[in-house]
């Protein structure tokens, strides 16, 4: 066909090795093509939706990967030979050892070493997630009960962004206080969690949403866990201050985001000039945690009989001054005794 007739010229004007590497290269670019198309079918790039297995990085593996008997016509360049050669004396593929073998750094997937490199090598002890408290299953003790809040509703807040809602306190019907972290710290007895295998957990994200981070509060859950902070189309500077230590400041760029450990007590999540409404994490290791529904309503399940002592956490109230800068007191934190037994138990608190 037309590709092949051209290929017959370039042979006339080429060395044979050079013709004989064009038909094949020819012959491939013509896949696809119909007979008459003098048009190459552009290659996918590596890696996108329509790479079939024939895109760019493909067919350079094909190419590196090929045997001395089985060498498509065309790729018999001096290289390629020496490789196929090198190939047969070893009986791994690619190399003396699977991935890479003995010609990099003498064991499989490269070894420990190549060029000198060595791969760094790390050590730590796992966390010991072993409830700390005496395990018992089918426990049937509950208590739940409503959040609500005196005073008037927050109104809106002029932010660099313009008036937005209090990211801080939300306040629905019924003066219902929806996000106030619940939780119980301390047990005797407790539910069965997995501990050999991966944990069940909560809490560890926030992202920047205009001029917030949300969400306000949130607890993570067993320690130690990830804290991931995601950013949007505008880069900033975040400044995390853990509880009763100094502020770390990072830098997150333009869609990117920044991951850190989550600490045991407080730490506020902040940017370094003070225009994005803070978030606010509760590092704890418990089984016993709840948040607040757009009716005020929690619940917390699986306890034994006994008496226990719930906290309730609302971040602090926010608003701004003239120049955009949020400012805000000390978060609200009430903590209740409640008894419970084999019914329900409820607790309900008011916020102020």
């Amino acid at each position: 066909m037309l590709a092949l007739m051209h290929a017959s010229r370039a042979g006339g004007l080429l060395a044979d090795g050079q013709a004989a590497r064009a038909v094949a290269l020819i012959g491939i670019a013509a896949v696809g093509l119909s007979c008459g198309s003098a048009q190459r079918a552009p290659l996918a790039k590596a890696g996108s939706d329509k790479d079939e297995g024939a895109g760019d990085l493909a067919r350079a593996s094909l190419h590196l990967s090929s045997r001395a008997d089985d060498t498509p016509q065309g790729f018999d360049d001096e290289p390629q030979r020496a490789t196929a050669r090198w190939d047969a004396n070893y009986p791994y593929a690619y190399g003396g050892g699977m991935y890479g073998g003995d010609p990099y750094g003498g064991q499989a997937y490269g070894g420990t070493g190549y060029a000198n490199w060595i791969v760094p090598q790390w050590s730590y002890s796992p966390p010991n997630r072993i409830p700390r408290y005496n395990v018992v299953g089918g426990l049937s003790g509950s208590v739940e009960g409503t959040v609500t809040w005196v005073g008037a509703p927050p109104t809106k807040v002029a932010s660099a962004c313009g008036p937005i809602d209090n990211p801080t306190l939300r306040v629905g019907t019924d003066k219902a206080a929806r996000g106030v972290i619940v939780y119980i710290e301390k047990v005797n007895t407790g539910r069965p969690i997995p501990y050999y295998t991966t944990p069940i957990s909560v809490g560890g994200t926030i992202a920047k949403r205009g001029c917030a981070l949300v969400p306000a509060a949130q607890i993570v859950t067993p320690l130690p866990g990830p804290m991931t902070i995601h950013g949007d189309e505008t880069k900033m500077k975040l400044k995390v201050t853990f509880e009763k230590t100094t502020p770390v400041v990072q830098d997150v760029q333009e869609g990117g985001f920044t991951k850190i450990e989550a600490k045991a007590g407080v730490t506020r999540v902040e940017s370094d000039d003070g225009k994005l409404a803070p978030a606010w994490v509760i590092g704890i290791d418990t089984p016993y945690y709840a948040i607040t529904d757009d009716t005020g309503r929690y619940r917390i399940d699986e306890l034994a009989p006994g008496t226990y002592e719930l906290t309730f956490w609302q971040p602090p109230v926010a608003t701004t001054n003239a120049s955009g800068v949020w400012t805000y007191g000390n978060p609200i934190v009430v903590k209740r005794t409640v008894k419970v037994g084999s019914k329900t138990a409820q607790l309900s608190v008011t916020l102020r």
